[in-house]
């Protein structure tokens, strides 16, 4: 049986991978998201038509089709990351992210260059997902190789609180930018600048992973010379029931968190009354909210286990899903029943996101983690985070029921429910694909159902 001797990093080297992680997810978000809150300006400049609604809709549609290409960006990233190392794969990523969303930024609009504007606006879409299939699950698996097996769980938390923050930081930005200029100047060409931001925190970003070592995990494997020759036929044969259930769950958190981030602005717009710049405003309180409730969460997810947690957090989400949209519009554009509502569906939404990705990189040994998480999680973009904001709009058109999107989201929370409960709780995939489980002597399982086992006499001793 062949267990991790990676060396335990030092406080310092933990601290500057955190960072590093933390601020490539915050890139990412404020990336992907930003382009949300500029729909409203961006639809008729790109998809001029008659109907604003169907403007909106290819709006959606182009933010979907970011998410096309992240398995395809998963597949390359993950490959190279197994193969040439986390730091360099991350460097490459967020490269790319930040020239994408840059070069949306200065794109000429539709009256000036023609059809060619909305396609290259898909081109560059297309691309910055296919860098950000890499970034993400890269950065969760850069970040957990940075831990011990005690303290896993909280580490992983380091990405979603990222995301979190950039998706504070976006709607922040257009809100702010939108309160400096006037309508019509945004219209025109204030929407430019908030994508434009993405050049400085890029190269924030970039400086610091510049000075980064490799993870302990990675360097121990190249050390004994057991970097994989073929991840991704190594993933495949040997790992493909961990890949599924990655890619359901990756699909079920990332359906309800795109939901609340992308399509709920857009409901409070039109069903509350609420105008853009004051929904960007609140999506931007919800992500502070969605930052303190992941915290929470990583502060208890190696104490109860990554399954319970989700038990807790999905249940909340399929109970309260309904009931807070009802009444967000019926209050016919109160603010402080708007911003409670996306609040606690966005603080839910945050947390729900810590287990899941601890799962992302437990389940899979160091030899394919980066090829296992990043394909998993971009095959779980595509569904969940690609087609869940459109499929909410296109519920909501087709069936006259303005409250459809709520029974997408409470679907995701009880598929996520049933998906976390065939995965271990607590523990670490080792070279073999065992599980070691921390606490009381750190025993290693045979397998996920002993793992599992391992969790129920853990629990028993612990509530004794």
């Amino acid at each position: 049986m062949t267990v991790s001797t990676a060396p335990v990093p030092s406080p310092a080297m933990v601290r500057r991978a955190s960072l590093a992680g933390f601020l490539g997810t915050v890139v990412e978000a404020y990336d992907f998201f930003v382009y949300t809150y500029l729909i409203v300006y961006t639809a008729p400049l790109f998809f001029p038509n008659d109907d604003p609604v169907v403007g909106v809709l290819s709006s959606l549609l182009v933010l979907g089709s970011g998410f096309l290409t992240r398995p395809l960006g998963g597949l390359f990233f993950g490959r190279l990351g197994d193969r040439m190392g986390r730091r360099f794969t991350l460097m490459v990523t967020i490269i790319g992210m930040g020239t994408a969303t840059v070069l949306m930024g200065v794109l000429p609009t539709y009256a000036a260059i023609g059809i060619a504007a909305p396609i290259l606006l898909v081109v560059f879409r297309l691309f910055q997902g296919f860098s950000a299939g890499g970034e993400l699950a890269g950065s969760t698996t850069f970040v957990s190789e940075h831990s011990t097996k005690n303290n896993h769980g909280l580490l992983s938390t380091i990405t979603p609180l990222g995301f979190a923050a950039g998706t504070a930081i976006a709607p922040a930005v257009v809100a702010l930018v939108a309160s400096v200029l006037s309508e019509d100047v945004m219209a025109e060409w204030g929407w430019r600048v908030p994508m434009l931001m993405s050049l400085p925190l890029t190269a924030v970003c970039l400086l610091l992973r510049l000075g980064l070592e490799d993870s302990p995990e990675f360097k121990r494997l190249a050390d004994s010379h057991k970097i994989p020759r073929t991840p991704v036929r190594e993933l495949f044969t040997g790992y493909w029931r961990q890949l599924l259930k990655v890619t359901l769950l990756s699909a079920t958190v990332l359906m309800i968190g795109y939901i609340v981030a992308a399509f709920l602005p857009l409901f409070l717009q039109k069903e509350a009354g609420f105008a853009a710049g004051t929904t960007a405003a609140m999506a931007s309180v919800s992500g502070v909210t969605a930052m303190a409730f992941t915290v929470t969460a990583g502060l208890v997810i190696d104490k109860i286990g990554r399954r319970n947690l989700m038990f807790v957090v999905m249940g909340a989400l399929a109970v309260l899903f309904y009931p807070l949209l009802v009444l967000m519009q019926a209050k016919d554009g109160n603010f402080l029943v708007g911003m409670f509502g996306l609040m606690i569906l966005g603080g839910l939404g945050g947390a729900a996101a810590s287990p899941a990705y601890a799962a992302l990189t437990a389940v899979f040994p160091a030899r394919v983690r980066y090829t296992g998480a990043a394909l998993g999680f971009g095959l779980g973009s595509a569904i969940g985070g690609g087609l869940g904001p459109w499929l909410a709009a296109q519920l909501t058109e087709s069936t006259g029921n303005i409250y459809a999107p709520a029974f997408l989201a409470i679907g995701a929370a009880l598929v996520g429910i049933a998906i976390i409960a065939t995965l271990p709780s607590r523990g670490v995939s080792t070279d073999d694909g065992t599980f070691v489980i921390p606490g009381r002597g750190g025993a290693p399982a045979a397998d996920e159902d002993d793992a599992k086992t391992e969790d129920a006499k853990i629990e028993k001793a612990e509530a004794n």
